[in-house]
């Protein structure tokens, strides 16, 4: 058991909703395992408290950072005083901290996380990124953070769907923009043709939830991810498992992201090895 005293630095996880979330369950895991006095805590704040909510929590000298959910990410880029580069570009932030002196940063790290949880699920069958096609369904943080990671390794497409067709636009233009080498396209939530399949919207959060994508045609060389955390086999991931797709679920990329946002809270150097262990617990 975790205890919790006045020296304990809090790092909030901050949703709406935040049942879903799992960072909680495994950073506390490694702080405990580690002898590290910190806690994560989730926190169930509404889009228009978000802003208010950040800036008072980390004026609070033993909050030492942020990991946002959603709905949040798009907000928090201008919630902090200097958000990243890949932040800016993809629309939003999912870690929040202070530099050395005080100012208040965001990051953007879904992506990276992707990518490496994408790099051990096909160790054994590497991609072709120059001619790989990949289609990116949602378009909020998460989806974002995925197709700018997605354009910066070198992959050849990246087709986009979202429902909020202007966001959709608004996102292929700013990557466009960015990574003129790379071809970015709408198109509908179809599988078929793509290498490269990710759900990123909120659909398999529950379980009957309609399928977020159409894998019918897809190809069985296809990856399929699902960046939901609350069900670790969506129907989607099942689906395409059945149809001897490679799948990668999302709490593979949480695993991974975790060194990351350590080595923003101060704790560098962190394997992703050491959460994978933690699997268990």
């Amino acid at each position: 058991m975790i205890e919790i005293s006045g020296t304990t630095r809090i790092f909030p996880v901050i949703g709406w909703p935040v049942e879903q979330v799992k960072a909680p369950a495994l950073f506390n895991a490694y702080f405990q395992r580690h002898g590290i006095d910190a806690c994560v805590v989730p926190l169930k704040v509404p889009p228009a408290s978000y802003t208010a909510a950040v800036r008072m929590l980390m004026s609070l000298p033993n909050v030492g950072g942020i990991f946002v959910s959603i709905p949040h990410k798009p907000m928090s880029v201008s919630a902090v005083e200097q958000p990243s580069a890949r932040a800016v570009l993809a629309g939003a932030c999912n870690a929040i901290y202070k530099d050395a002196d005080g100012k208040l940063l965001g990051d953007l790290i879904d992506g990276e996380g992707f990518i490496r949880a994408f790099d051990r699920t096909c160790a054994d069958k590497p991609l072709n990124w120059p001619s790989a096609r990949a289609l990116v369904v949602g378009t909020g943080g998460v989806g974002c953070a995925i197709a700018y990671a997605l354009a910066e390794r070198g992959i050849g497409q990246v087709a986009i769907y979202d429902t909020r067709t202007e966001q959709a636009s608004a996102l292929q233009d700013r990557l466009q923009q960015a990574f003129p080498g790379v071809e970015f396209v709408i198109a509908p939530p179809v599988a078929a043709g793509f290498d490269v399949v990710v759900n990123s919207t909120p659909l398999g959060m529950h379980g009957d939830d309609p399928l977020p994508i159409d894998l019918r045609g897809v190809s069985p060389d296809c990856v399929v991810a699902d960046c939901g955390m609350k069900i670790e086999m969506t129907r989607l991931l099942r689906q395409a498992q059945e149809i001897g797709c490679h799948i990668q679920k999302g709490k593979e990329m949480l695993i991974e992201q975790a060194p990351l946002y350590l080595e923003l809270f101060g704790w560098p150097g962190v394997s992703s090895d050491a959460f994978r262990a933690l699997e268990a617990l």
